[in-house]
């Protein structure tokens, strides 16, 4: 049997994407860890690996929009034979290439500052290695201005801890208002711009970063015209005033319709718990502490990661999946953590999170949240969680009903920490308070298997020397 190339699904928002350029040809040989092909979705770009030997078999071409879990192409191993005819996908696929008689896009005018380094694919797609493009993001490296020097002038990151350890350049002059150049934005709202003739200096991004999307270019063209003034109006996360409507599109449209569909999917019910943090504010302030040395600041929600973590581990069929047929109990523990970045939310995920100390959950949830809020998040980094922690206590909140991240069995949410009373005999004591708010999905789990996790999660917590060992 060959094996399959699939249509990578990164984020619990991700319902579409796309091959935007395949790097082995089709017929041609590949070895496993290779990139294969280049993924394209509205929020990210990604280069994927193959994860066998073999001759690449390509079952669709570069711009047809597919969903996740989708099979783009095989990989027939030496001495496998490779049919005539390749199955057809199942996938409702419908192509976004330009028709062959679409004129090409005229150039965009010249700008009075130096064109980006960085060589560009198809559709200005900067060949970068995903390593290169995190480290960009964590040391503050703008990647288009590299040189790379990898394969084909790929990024790597050598080069950018290269230019980092270069001196600041002094500020470049302003480039007037008649040489504004568009901002950043993908191959896929490029591509429609051409089709409706829309000019990208005059869209508004939605997307990460500010990142001009599809959606974006749609809602531009069908927009009537504006001033150039009005044009540049400020961005989504910018202060509104009453009257105004919000388009929703972009990240807020894909989360609309994800989450949405996960109500609708699903049989979910929210229970809360209230969990005496006395000793695990102690502990919190002590590893500080203890810790400061390392550059670790360990979270509350951290705290809750770990907890959860070896919860799961206990009661496995909060760690499961169902499947109509069968409920799949999961073999690894990887805790997705919701960030909420601008433009709606992101969902890495610290994976064998039952198998790692206190320390270590709390340094890859830092440095995950960090890349989620520049754009660098990689494809392992936001797949195969198998449960979800959300936090709201840093807005004052005491409960709500967190929205489980399908297919998952449940998502725990994070409540505020206050000042609350407990009874030692008839005496009443102040005690700090943390309420947790735990959704289910009751098709997997009944109420009461799923209030002794979350009494196990409260235990943990109320006994924190436990999280250590």
């Amino acid at each position: 049997m060959p094996t399959e190339i699939y249509l990578i699904k990164v984020g619990m928002t991700m319902t579409e994407g796309m091959v935007e350029k395949w790097f082995i040809p089709d017929g041609a040989q590949v070895k496993s860890g290779e990139l294969v092909y280049a993924l394209e979705t509205e929020k990210i770009n990604l280069d994927v690996d193959a994860e066998a030997d073999g001759t690449v078999k390509h079952l669709v071409e570069p711009g047809v929009m597919m969903a996740p879990g989708d099979v783009v192409g095989y990989i027939y191993a030496a001495g496998e034979e490779i049919p005539a005819e390749l199955p057809t996908p199942s996938a409702q696929a419908a192509s976004v290439a330009a028709p062959a008689s679409q004129p090409a896009a005229a150039p965009a005018p010249a700008a009075a500052t130096v064109a980006p380094a960085a060589t560009r694919g198809d559709g200005g797609r900067i060949l970068s290695s995903p390593a290169a493009r995190r480290l960009a993001g964590e040391l503050g490296v703008e990647i288009a201005q590299l040189n790379g020097s990898g394969p084909g002038g790929r990024i790597v990151e050598a080069d950018v801890t290269a230019r980092a350890a270069m001196p600041k350049a002094a500020p470049a002059t302003a480039v007037p208002a008649s040489a504004a150049t568009p901002g950043p934005s993908s191959p896929l709202a490029r591509r429609r711009a051409a089709e409706l003739g829309v000019d990208l200096t005059t869209v508004q991004g939605t997307g990460p970063g500010g990142r001009i999307t599809k959606d974006d270019v749609e809602a531009a063209a069908a927009a009537p015209a504006a001033s150039p003034s009005a044009a540049r109006a400020p961005a989504a996360g910018s202060a509104l005033s009453a009257g105004e409507t919000v388009p929703v599109k972009g990240i807020r449209k894909t989360i609309a319709t994800r989450m949405k569909a996960s109500l609708d999917s699903s049989a979910q019910l929210t229970m809360d718990m209230d969990v005496s943090m006395e000793d695990a504010v102690r502990l919190r302030t002590q590893l500080i502490d203890e810790w400061e040395v390392e550059g670790v600041r360990p979270t509350y929600t951290d705290l809750v990661v770990r907890a959860a973590a070896k919860a799961l581990r206990l009661h496995p069929m909060m760690n499961s999946e169902f499947r109509e047929t069968e409920i799949a109990l999961l073999t690894g523990v990887h805790v997705g953590i919701a960030v909420a970045i601008d433009e709606g939310l992101l969902v890495p995920v610290i994976r064998d999170a039952d198998q790692r100390d206190l320390k270590s959950i709390s340094l890859e949830a830092s440095r995950l949240a960090d890349a989620a809020r520049t754009g660098t998040l990689g494809l392992d980094e936001m797949a195969g969680g198998t449960f979800t922690v959300s936090a709201l206590g840093m807005f004052g909140v005491d409960s709500f009903t967190p929205i489980i991240n399908a297919p998952q069995a449940g998502i725990l949410g994070i409540n505020r920490i206050y000042d609350g009373l407990a009874w030692e005999g008839d005496t009443p004591v102040k005690r700090k308070i943390m309420r947790l708010s735990l959704t289910w999905d009751h098709r997997i789990n009944d109420g009461a298997p799923a209030a002794r996790f979350l009494g196990t999660v409260r235990d943990l917590l109320e006994a924190p020397y436990r999280l250590l060992v």
